[in-house]
Formats: structure tokens, C-alpha cells, sequence
């Protein structure tokens, strides 16, 4: 009975996990097509961060705004796996 209940678990927990991770390949997409914005899918502080590291850059010289740009797709999939492993991690406390 108990092994019953155990695995009943599980699968809940499987569920969980499977429906609130991200994919890293929509964090790279967001992240290519709307820059800093895109990356409030990923981690919304970073997104604020990199928003104000790109707007004192383009004050600067405008073209740096693109350095800000690809280093938010180059971080997206590392972002995104660490929220996916954060779900993951607080699984079992969410799921009863």
C-alpha cells in the first residue's frame, strides 16, 4: 500500500515538473528576437539588470546595445536550466 502511494507521488511530482519548466530553446528565441525583454521569460531580475546595462550602453554608443543583446542569448539556456532545477528541487514541497 505503501509503495502504491509512493509511486502515486512520483507521478505527481513528474507532472508537476513537467508542466512549470521552461524550454531553454524558447529562452535562446525570446532572448534572439526581443533581447533584454526576452529574458524576462527566463529570470525577470536579470531582464531589469540587463535593461539597465543596455540603456546606459546605448547612452554611451547606441551599438553596444547589441554586445547586451547576445550576451542575453548566450545566458538564456544557462537561466533557464537553473529555474528548471529550482522546480525540480521544490517539487516535492509543492506537490502533496
Amino acid at each position: 500500500m505503501e509503495d502504491v502511494s509512493r509511486e502515486r507521488r512520483r507521478q505527481k511530482i513528474k507532472k508537476y515538473v513537467d508542466v512549470n519548466t521552461k524550454s531553454p530553446v524558447a529562452g535562446v528565441l525570446y532572448a534572439l528576437f526581443y533581447g533584454p525583454l526576452g529574458c524576462i521569460y527566463t529570470q525577470p531580475r536579470n531582464a531589469l539588470i540587463a535593461l539597465f546595462i543596455a540603456a546606459c550602453l546605448g547612452l554611451i554608443y547606441w551599438p553596444l546595445i547589441a554586445l547586451v543583446w547576445l550576451g542575453c542569448v548566450i545566458i538564456a539556456p544557462s537561466q533557464v536550466r537553473t529555474y528548471n532545477a529550482r522546480v525540480r528541487r521544490g517539487a516535492r514541497y509543492h506537490v502533496t
